[in-house]
């Protein structure tokens, strides 16, 4: 009989749930344990770096002595009343757990009113995915008519913020189960509450993620994509049977790491008629990337970017949403933050704001840069170069050992925040840089740079050049080469949407993802020094 014990855990309403923990040689986290138990919604979350506060809990019995990143969040008094960060304690048996606030996103699909008007019923309802590591963004489809959009978060990210921390939690016993249901719950309830809402039935749905994001959906061996040398063990461009989901159709997936994302991206740059060559670049935690040479000829890879364009893992980082800092514009008066509007029927904006997206970084990092305060580096330059550099370093502050500017409204930068975005820029440069070598291209021979994902949507390209993820003369400072880099937000999404509203653009794909050329970064045995040479906010 196996041993198991149990702890119990409320929410701010009174709900409280009975959770069985077992044994192991490497027990969870308590932040692991309450939020893949299928009961709460996990927060962004970074992995158990204790960098990001968000899984604070109050454990009333039981509680373990406190480590150093509790002393960091909560004050003497606070942690004397049970205060800890969940990723650094294991669960203990007969502990009592309070969480800071509830953690359920009810999900709203209401028809628009002149859908509400109709007569006559829908015809079948189609649901496109885009399955992202960080985030669920989905659209819901009759006939070629989008009805309705939305995105939350994966509801695995409670087992970990990146895709190596979700392999390693489904290496543990059931642990690819638990990461399965989660995310086949949260796809069963958004078809559920599109049928109820719509009264017509999802006939069909497409969904687009990495590899490894594909393969905890669908109970594959995930042995490939765990250890190198990585391989692809399904390569997807395939209709598949879930548990109460309605058929789901898998987009082709070129390499390890390089996924039916990818494959849709690419149908979804395809309505732009593009010119070769052209590069795709797919970012969120996992970049993906493109280089089309021709319509029948391309150059894949992928690298680990992390959680941090996401606004994950940063200090006060936070995916985009209202009420969220998603830009800084650096004026006389000092760093001026830009909040992401509220709708106007909306609640009113909370105060101080929440947290800073990843894009809203990038142009804080820029910002720096150009007061003196900050070099491409990436570390904080004391004294400052510049008078107004002078001016913010005022508020510099030490804060545990590390140097940190305050922003005002409880907020600040570290110089860690600063060395997490250093690393996406490294890791962005060297994929650009290992495909055009390997096509013998130049950068000024693309016609045109494609963003999609997470920086995408939101981000200014000035920030980009002048941190030196573009090439320089590439840029929006450049007006003769407008047009040369364009955003077109999620294309991923896009191009499930495509599967389903034109079958026939599936044989397109698997045909053009069996003709590519898989680049592995990770086979380099120079990665490690090239990685470190791209360790500079500046053009390599």
């Amino acid at each position: 009989m196996q041993n198991h014990s149990h702890i119990l855990v409320t929410t701010p309403e009174g709900h409280t749930e009975t959770i069985f923990i077992q044994n192991h040689p490497v027990p969870l986290t308590l932040a692991q344990c309450v939020y893949t138990s299928g009961f709460f919604s996990a927060p962004a979350l970074c992995s158990g770096l204790g960098a990001c506060g968000r899984c604070r809990m109050r454990i009333t019995h039981n509680a373990p002595l406190p480590n150093g990143p509790d002393a960091l969040y909560f004050t003497e008094e606070e942690l004397r009343d049970g205060w800890r960060l969940a990723c650094g304690h294991s669960p203990l048996p007969g502990m009592h757990v309070l969480l800071p606030e509830s953690a359920a996103q009810p999900r709203r699909l209401l028809p628009p009113p002149a859908l509400s008007a109709q007569s006559s019923p829908l015809p079948p309802l189609r649901l496109a995915v885009d399955l992202g590591t960080t985030s669920l963004h989905w659209s819901l489809l009759a006939g070629t008519t989008r009805l309705a959009s939305g995105s939350e978060l994966n509801p695995q990210m409670g087992a970990g913020s990146e895709i190596m921390s979700r392999l390693a939690f489904a290496a543990r016993p059931e642990g690819a189960a638990v990461l399965q249901r989660l995310v086949l719950k949260a796809l069963q309830a958004l078809v559920h509450e599109a049928e109820t809402t719509f009264g017509s039935p999802v006939q069909e749905c497409c969904i687009a993620g990495n590899p490894a994001m594909t393969a905890l959906l669908l109970g594959k061996d995930l042995s490939g994509l765990s250890a190198a040398p990585y391989r692809l063990d399904y390569a997807g461009g395939t209709a598949e049977t879930l548990h109460s989901l309605p058929p789901v159709y898998i987009p082709p997936q070129p390499a390890p790491f390089v996924g039916g994302d990818l494959s849709a991206g690419i149908m979804a740059v395809a309505e732009h008629a593009p010119q070769y060559p052209y590069l795709l670049a797919d970012l969120g935690t996992n970049g993906e990337f493109v280089l089309a040479l021709t319509p029948q000829h391309a150059l894949v890879t992928s690298v680990a970017l992390g959680p941090a364009l996401e606004g994950i893992g940063l200090t006060f980082g936070s995916v985009a949403r209202p009420g969220v800092i998603t830009r800084f514009i650096l004026s006389p008066r000092g760093l001026e933050p830009v909040v992401m509007p509220f709708a106007p029927d909306s609640a009113t904006p909370p105060s101080p704001p929440p947290g800073i997206s990843g894009t809203g970084y990038l142009s804080l990092v820029r910002c720096l840069l150009r007061a003196g305060l900050a070099g491409r580096d990436g570390r904080f330059i004391l004294p400052p170069r510049t008078p107004l550099g002078a001016r913010l370093a005022a508020s510099m502050k030490d804060n545990g050992g590390e140097q940190c500017l305050v922003l005002g409204s409880g907020l600040h930068i570290s110089a860690g925040d600063i060395e997490e975005i250093l690393k996406v820029k490294a890791a962005f440069t060297l994929a650009f840089a290992r495909l055009l070598k390997e096509a013998g291209l130049a950068p000024q021979d693309l016609r045109c740079i494609y963003l999609a994902g997470a920086l995408g949507e939101h981000v200014d390209l000035a920030d980009l050049e002048e941190l030196g993820f573009l090439p320089s003369g590439m840029g929006a400072a450049h007006p003769a080469q407008s047009g040369k880099v364009v955003g077109v937000g999620n294309a991923s999404l896009r191009g499930a949407e495509r599967f389903l509203v034109d079958p026939d653009l599936r044989a397109v794909a698997e045909v053009w993802s069996a003709a590519t050329t898989h680049v592995d970064l990770t086979a380099d045995p120079a990665f490690t020094q090239t990685f470190m040479r791209h360790m500079r906010f500046a053009h390599i």
